[in-house]
């Protein structure tokens, strides 16, 4: 992985080499090997900062040009399969000078146009200049692994990896962006194309941007999950061997690399099974990395009795790490830059751990598991509600209500009842009519941005044969997992120039998957049943059924530790910007729900980092 940034300059005013320096440096922890940009001109500049994975040679480095100088690109990220890609452009006549992937890249749109999109089969985001058409061409991969993003203002365009990227240019204001606040609220992340700032937004998954030399935009999407159907042809065993080979291939090109791959090694199903497999075809030692916390708290047990279990069986070497609340304490000035989008799960924390573990074992790759239980359905949540669906069956309202329980149960049937929203995401910190009184501005609750996921609600229900199943996991792969698990993974783990690849979301094998029939995949809603049938080939069953218990962090107990630093950053943010209802806040900190205080926290902390 890499960080790429650019500059333009729509009114040809000339880019300060000080600029430049400010937005490269600001992306050297995602690419600590090699740092350069290359001025097309005096108004147009591209940057990248190289982590070395493949090709290492500095033959590689970008920019990197065409062969006739019209094109440049900066590209982050891996494509899997470009040495297939590159025999076909081969047998078109085209000369290749490295034995890398961003020079396949490069010379694939040369030959293919936005088409080569179709073809990749990775995880990115790149730019690509053309100076005869003076345009831009940035694309961000199907499922959102790999995050961009851009601002068009005051006469500037400037994209990059990363939200401070852009900020440390000094060329784009901060303007709060209410709406994407109230939407942070509901799903701990910022969906579709905004972020935290009115000036800054991101490219979605599955699609591209095209800007010409005016900065007039025009988007297209390449590739949508809800645009896959079921398959009632396809048979249990036809859907185990099918998962079982593109899974396998999956982790197979996920080890395309010119040095070590490593594993986030939980010790649970999902992981194990990925070690398993990057195991089974490498004679090389495979370095697993698991962390813990040195206090126990309400609910988790831990996972290093599990990880050392599995990497004994699984013949891993493993480095386990233990966080602390004086670790804790340490970041949390630097936490909001860290995270550098809104990203509400603290979970963001243990990986920012791993992160600086896994460098420190000279690893700068990974698999990790993300993406499995919300394919093959892990969640006991999600399964209780998929049981209730049998006596309630969902169904859409086109009157965009909403309920205004705060209680969560009750504002589940209400929503079932009135045919509402049942489920908007696999994370909820606060539904609807939570959020319709915390807020200031009454307006906001009917925000286009707070309200995506019930315009894709009536949508989607509105279809021929909708199902509860299936919309869970389109929903997910609409925002959950690219805006919130993907953006932590990516920026936490990256704060250490650490590379995270993610096998189970490999685009070929989600493909396959939506359209398995909803009786294949969810029998006996017992939790990942087709999985646990493949795992059962490969690893032990004491691995395979262990009880779930999900990756966590501490917060509450930490938080309890020092409230007043965590309520004085919310009333200082509130004091400023008067977002909250003064007396729904006191409430919320006075109920002592602390999970609901660390995002409220979050919010205010990133909020207050860019005004200091």
């Amino acid at each position: 992985m890499c960080g790429i940034a650019g500059i333009l300059s729509l009114n040809n005013s000339k880019i300060e080499t000080s600029i430049v320096d400010n937005v490269k440096r600001s992306l050297e922890h995602r690419g600590p090997d090699h740092s350069s940009h290359k001025y097309i001109s005096s108004s147009i500049c591209l940057i990248h900062t190289r982590l070395s994975i493949i090709d290492l040679n500095d033959r590689s480095n970008q920019p990197l040009q065409s062969d006739d100088g019209r094109f440049t690109i900066v590209f982050n990220g891996e494509i899997f399969n470009y040495k297939e890609i590159r025999k076909d452009l081969e047998q078109k006549d085209f000369q290749f000078y490295t034995s890398g992937d961003t020079e396949v890249l490069l010379k694939g749109f040369i030959a293919y146009g936005e088409g080569v999109l179709k073809k990749l089969r990775g995880q990115f985001a790149f730019c690509i200049y053309d100076e005869l058409t003076q345009e831009l061409f940035i694309a961000r991969d199907r499922v959102g692994i790999k995050p961009i993003y851009y601002s068009i203002y005051d006469d500037w365009i400037v994209f990059g990896s990363e939200i401070k990227a852009i900020e440390s240019s000094k060329l784009i204001r901060f303007e709060p962006d209410e709406e994407a606040y109230s939407a942070y609220l509901r799903h701990l992340c910022t969906p579709s194309n905004r972020t935290g700032n009115k000036n800054i937004n991101k490219i979605e998954p599955g699609e591209y941007i095209k800007i010409n030399k005016d900065g007039k935009l025009e988007k297209s999407k390449y590739w949508d999950p809800f645009s896959f159907s079921e398959n009632n042809d396809i048979d249990k065993a036809e859907a185990l061997n099918e998962i079982e080979k593109l899974l396998i291939e999956s982790v197979e090109y996920r080890k395309v690399s010119d040095v070590d791959v490593g594993l986030f090694l939980s010790g649970g199903l999902d992981s194990s099974l990925l070690g398993k497999f990057m195991k089974q075809s490498s004679n090389s030692t495979l370095k697993a990395f698991n962390i813990d916390f040195d206090e126990s708290f309400e609910g988790y047990k831990g996972e290093a009795a599990e990880a050392k279990f599995a990497s004994e069986e699984i013949e891993l070497e493993l480095s386990q790490q233990k966080v602390n609340f004086k670790d804790f304490q340490n970041i949390l000035d630097n936490y909001a830059y860290f995270q550098d989008d809104l990203v509400g799960d603290e979970v963001g924390i243990p990986l920012y751990f791993l992160g600086k573990a896994t460098k420190s074992s000279n690893i700068k790759v990974v698999q990790v598991g993300e993406g499995a239980d919300e394919l093959f359905y892990g969640y006991e949540h999600w399964n209780r509600l998929l049981k209730l669906s049998k006596l309630m069956k969902p169904y859409a309202s086109k009157n965009m209500k909403f309920s205004s329980f705060q209680n969560h149960r009750l504002n589940l049937f209400s929503n079932l009842i009135s045919g509402n929203t049942v489920f908007a995401g696999g994370a909820l910190g606060f539904n609807l009519g939570e959020i319709s009184n915390l807020v200031t501005n009454n307006e906001l609750i009917n925000s286009e941005v707070l309200r995506l996921a019930d315009r894709h609600w009536i949508e989607y229900f509105s279809s021929n044969n909708p199902k509860l199943s299936k919309w869970m996991t389109l929903i997910d792969l609409k925002i959950r997992l690219p805006e919130l698990l993907l953006m932590r993974m990516d920026k936490l783990v990256m704060q250490s120039g650490i590379e995270a690849r993610v096998p189970f979301l490999d685009h070929k094998l989600i493909e396959f998957i939506l359209t398995v029939p909803e009786n294949i995949i969810l029998e006996n809603f017992s939790g990942k049943p087709l999985l646990k049938n493949i795992a059962e080939k490969f690893i032990s069953k004491e691995i395979i059924y262990r009880k779930k218990q999900g990756f966590r962090a501490p917060i509450s107990n930490w938080i309890l530790k020092d409230f007043r630093l965590f309520t004085d950053k919310i009333y200082d943010f509130n004091a400023t910007f008067e977002f909250f209802n003064k007396k729904e806040l006191d409430n919320l900190l006075k109920n002592n729900d602390i999970q609901k205080i660390w995002y409220v926290y979050n919010l205010s902390n990133w909020h207050m980092s860019r005004i200091s």
